[in-house]
């Protein structure tokens, strides 16, 4: 068995998803009679934590979510206090409770997908023996919320809650092949377009191009464009408008697997599982990609 390797995201990316994150939520209240703007704040300090740092002291809080020192301060120490952040006594770093998985286990409870999907993504691992994702778009990345590893995983799996960029990954391309071309191309504009590896797709054509042809056969391939070493096959889930609601992949090494091996052996039991779902959906065309 080999070493798993884990995913190396490139430092510009993590933080100009960070700030684009952060900017958007203080931003978004603005008129809005509504809007709490002291919530955003404390949910500020919470989403520091998603920039892959997993302890955190005052000032990186300060640096990650532009709050002044006293505000932070007052922030995570509420936090700390309700139960969702915990704080090491020796070097005053914080980091997130087990609490949090609370929200993970509400969402799990309230999303009908994730609810009627788990049986067919068994299904799935156990004809193909690999390891299955379901996945959901969150603004311009994808996010895994059911992950079933390989049985003899040579790479590691992505984690549950996990986000990487739409654009490069073949579940993000399969979703946004399921988009009208406007929200297409609004979540490209929206896009820090930088690459993971030698082989991530940047071009914007080239992608547009992957996005096409996943319309037209009903599902794509990515290249160790995350990783290296690892091809990933995917297809989207849609809903009774034909609108993508999910995507479904598969991940592989290149040790083990081609793509045309993966056209062949991986494709039809994938597009067979995404039409069940689809039409658990309510979508009633004749296959999982609208003409």
């Amino acid at each position: 068995m080999g070493t798993a390797r884990s995913r190396v995201v490139p430092v510009e990316v993590r933080n100009a998803a960070g700030r684009g994150r952060g900017e958007a939520a203080h931003s978004g209240g603005r008129g809005d009679a509504l809007f709490v703007g002291s919530l955003e704040k404390g949910l500020r300090v919470l989403s520091a934590f998603l920039a892959g740092e997993g302890h955190l002291g005052l000032s990186d809080i300060c640096r990650l979510t532009q709050l002044d020192k006293s505000a932070a301060q007052r922030f995570a120490h509420t936090l700390m206090v309700l139960g969702y952040l915990e704080k090491d006594p020796r070097t005053r770093r914080y980091h997130p409770s087990v609490r949090m998985l609370d929200w993970f286990v509400a969402y799990m409870r309230a999303d009908p997908l994730t609810q009627i999907a788990g049986p067919h993504l068994v299904d799935l691992h156990d004809e193909t023996r690999q390891a299955v994702n379901l996945s959901r778009l969150v603004d311009t990345d994808v996010s895994y919320v059911i992950r079933i590893p390989a049985r003899r995983a040579r790479l590691l799996s992505p984690i549950v809650g996990e986000r990487v960029p739409a654009f490069c990954t073949a579940s993000g391309r399969a979703i946004l092949s399921g988009r009208p071309d406007e929200e297409v191309a609004d979540i490209l504009d929206r896009s820090q377009l930088l690459p993971f590896t030698e082989r991530t797709i940047c071009d914007r054509a080239q992608i547009l191009a992957r996005i096409a042809a996943a319309r037209r056969v009903g599902y794509t391939i990515a290249e160790e464009e995350c990783l290296p070493g690892e091809l990933t096959i995917a297809a989207p889930i849609l809903n009774a408008e034909g609108r993508s609601v999910g995507g479904l992949n598969m991940s592989m090494t290149t040790r083990d697997w081609t793509p045309e091996r993966m056209r062949t052996g991986l494709a039809p039991p994938l597009l067979r599982t995404v039409t069940i779902l689809s039409s658990l959906q309510g979508y009633r065309g004749s296959s999982a990609i609208p003409a």
